[in-house]
């Protein structure tokens, strides 16, 4: 299983440093996970890209089908209160964003359901020390020599 964080997710759809990785990951690995966050913030980047000029209408059109499309294929992590609690443990243990948080809570919650190691793939390296840090195994996705 492979736990994709919004910043690897968002490579899946736009072609960026680390776009090869996430692909080469997701076609080898039929199971993947993700927060339902995930959706919202993958979103809002897309949106930004778009109003920003660096997405014309017709490619936005086309990402927000293949979304939509992919996005049933995870198992999707709702935001319960497990995960708040987790989140804010998390939080005062590592220096973390607050979404960042939640996305480590949910792939150790994964990590727990299945009695199974996973792989955690960010490009984040606070949110990657982390990771590991709660033993987790991690990816930065935007080091090709790490595949």
């Amino acid at each position: 299983m492979i736990y994709l964080d919004t910043s690897a997710l968002v490579k899946r759809f736009v072609e960026e440093t680390g776009t090869s990785v996430v692909r080469a990951l997701r076609s080898r690995e039929p199971h993947r996970a993700t927060a339902t966050i995930a959706y919202a913030e993958l979103y809002a980047g897309l949106a930004r890209k778009r109003r920003d000029g660096h997405l014309p209408q017709d490619s936005y059109a086309r990402l927000r089908r293949h979304i939509e499309d992919e996005w049933p294929s995870y198992v999707r992590v709702e935001l319960l209160r497990e995960i708040l609690d987790l989140s804010r443990e998390l939080l005062e243990r590592h220096p973390l964003r607050g979404f960042d948080a939640i996305h480590l809570a949910s792939a150790l919650s994964v990590k727990t359901r299945l009695e199974e190691d996973i792989l955690f793939l960010a490009s984040d390296v606070k949110l990657l020390r982390a990771a590991g840090a709660e033993h987790l195994k991690t990816l930065n996705v935007e080091q090709p020599s790490t595949l």
